[in-house]
């Protein structure tokens, strides 16, 4: 029987998805004060990717990432490029893996071995992807109550403990705009709000088609809003010297509360939104792995849970140290993601356009009687 999700999981999907663990950094701090600003240009870039996504989407509703890429591309080359992309769904999956270690055993859980960190966090994953998306999703609503009061909370009590000062914002842009852009492009497109290009795999199980474009964007512009937010709010209370020389930003700027001489100690409010983010999104790419894999293969997707989990958790370790770790990721990673990202959709796009072009003259009607 054909897996199915609701509207309302898929927006909620999204929008913690797109969270992650985004908000406990502060991306674009080479802009400094202006963070906030590259933070808003590459939303606005993230926007117009999803909307080309979309638009792909639309030419084979029931169709997933791999059929898509059959379609356009042709049967082989389709299904090249579809394990292909397998492969970086399973790659971008175990980054997040090493996340959950090496952030949790060196800021939040020193004694606890990384290595059991992150089989912790697999075992959860694969449980979860063994019982299907349907599962997935409904754990994604469960969590999303939890995270958005613990953000609501974090939020507040920053404000009452008087941290938060606006001058911290200024001045803005004074160096001109290009250092705000070339914080923005590419690095902050392609993280957080290029990775949407996994709802490939999820928009085809949506039982309202015809909500699904409005419901990702509308989800997409919410979340967006609450990171920009987010990193404004983080610049307020540590000013952006200290926000780019600390590992974990948010946490530090939560250690800083101080309230009614007992309410402090909230680290564990932090780790619990590092779990839950890091969990859905470490989810979230293992099952498009596996869904692109089945689809290509023809492998049953039973068949095919242990062993690709068995290779993120690996993988995990072939990284030596954190300071690998964090290399691979911005310098090589970022580099070559927009392949994924932007690139072959595209040429999706492209190839469908001429598509629908030569099907238009071969029947003798103009290009727009193709449509």
């Amino acid at each position: 029987m054909r897996q199915q999700i609701g509207k309302s999981q898929l927006a909620l999907l999204i929008v913690l998805f797109v969270i992650g663990s985004t908000p406990l950094f502060e991306l674009g701090i080479k802009a400094k004060q202006n963070s906030w600003i590259a933070m808003t240009m590459a939303a606005a870039a993230g926007l117009l990717l999803t909307a080309m996504y979309l638009f792909i989407q639309r030419r084979a509703p029931d169709a997933e990432l791999a059929k898509l890429y059959k379609i356009h591309f042709g049967k082989w080359i389709g299904s090249a490029v579809g394990m292909l992309h397998a492969v970086w769904f399973a790659y971008e999956s175990m980054r997040n893996v090493r996340d959950v270690g090496e952030l949790t055993s060196a800021a939040l859980l020193n004694i606890t071995p990384k290595w059991l960190i992150m089989l912790f966090i697999v075992l959860v994953a694969v449980y979860t992807v063994s019982k299907g998306v349907e599962v997935f999703v409904r754990v994604v609503q469960l969590l999303f109550p939890i995270a958005a009061v613990s953000y609501l909370l974090l939020i507040i009590l920053l404000f009452f403990s008087g941290l938060v000062k606006f001058d911290q914002l200024l001045p803005v842009m004074e160096d001109g705009p290009m250092p705000v852009i070339q914080a923005a492009f590419p690095d902050l497109v392609s993280f957080p709000f290029a990775q949407l290009v996994v709802m490939f795999m999820f928009w085809n199980l949506v039982k309202e088609r015809k909500s699904i474009a409005k419901v990702t964007l509308l989800s997409q512009c919410a979340v967006s809003g609450f990171l920009i937010f987010m990193n404004a709010l983080i610049l307020c209370v540590l000013g952006p010297a200290l926000a780019g020389a600390t590992g974990l930003p948010l946490l530090q700027a939560v250690q800083l509360i101080r309230l009614f001489n007992f309410l402090e100690r909230l680290d564990i409010i932090v780790t619990l939104l590092l779990f839950i983010g890091l969990y859905v999104k470490i989810t979230a790419l293992y099952l498009a792995s596996l869904l692109v894999t089945e689809s290509v293969t023809g492998v049953a997707q039973r068949n095919l849970v242990f062993p690709i989990g068995a290779a993120i958790y690996g993988a995990s370790f072939l990284e030596p140290n954190n300071t690998f770790h964090i290399w691979l990721g911005l310098d090589v990673t970022l580099k070559i993601v927009p392949l994924f990202q932007v690139a072959l959709p595209l040429m999706m796009l492209i190839v469908g356009v001429r598509k629908r072009y030569k099907k238009g003259l071969a029947g003798g009607g103009s290009p727009q009687a193709a449509k």
